[in-house]
């Protein structure tokens, strides 16, 4: 297992070890703004076959993480006025928008949803390196179906060996998850409220 302090993710080299990583169907483990995600590339059939297997869970869709709007967008049928003119201005942060997905999109990788979840999380070293690796990431929290999510690298390392690499945060703080909100309906509608679920309240008041 390749493990990269997140302090370090910038230097030389180190975002080509993760877009190798993710090209080789790698599955990596990254710290977000609520909790670590585990991860690989969007694209990958394998990638996400191998999380099934260390979560011990169906082929259930997972959300992805982008590191910008452009990416975000590259990857939804279009950006509804509600977000565009109200939620947009959240991000990034601890949300979580399931969008109407591109029409490019291979419906295989949606697994049976029609919709797709995306995370732009509020970590600005984070963003940079999705963005350099070229490719959205694959983005569920690290745990045993039915399990807490672990935020401790060195229970992550001991408990999911079969992780290619992990960006070492450090231990995150408690988390409820990020807020998910569907867009895809009118009005909006949170379907899981997570961190700062108050302020998509906020923000959709009286849409």
């Amino acid at each position: 297992m390749i493990v990269i302090p997140y302090g370090e993710i910038t230097a030389p080299g180190r975002a080509k070890k993760v877009r190798d990583c993710l090209r080789d169907e790698g599955v990596i483990a990254y710290p977000t703004d609520t909790l670590y995600g585990l991860g690989g590339n969007f694209f990958s059939l394998a990638a996400s076959a191998r999380i099934d297997a260390m979560k011990g869970r169906s082929a259930q869709p997972y959300s992805v993480a982008v590191g910008s709007l452009a990416m975000l967008q590259s990857l939804v049928a279009d950006l509804p006025v509600v977000f565009r003119e109200r939620l947009q201005r959240l991000l990034p942060g601890k949300f979580t928008f399931l969008f109407a997905p591109a029409l490019t999109i291979n419906p295989i990788l949606l697994r049976g949803s029609e919709r797709i979840g995306i995370r732009l999380p509020s970590l600005p070293g984070l963003l940079g390196l999705i963005e350099e690796t070229g490719l959205p990431w694959l983005s569920t929290s690290v745990n045993r179906s039915g399990r807490p999510p672990l935020n401790d690298p060195e229970r992550i390392v001991r408990e999911f060996s079969g992780i290619d690499l992990l960006i070492d945060g450090g231990m995150l703080p408690a988390s409820a998850g990020s807020t998910v909100v569907d867009l895809t309906v009118a009005p909006p509608r949170i379907v899981r409220p997570g961190d700062d679920h108050e302020k998509i309240s906020a923000a959709l008041e009286g849409a």
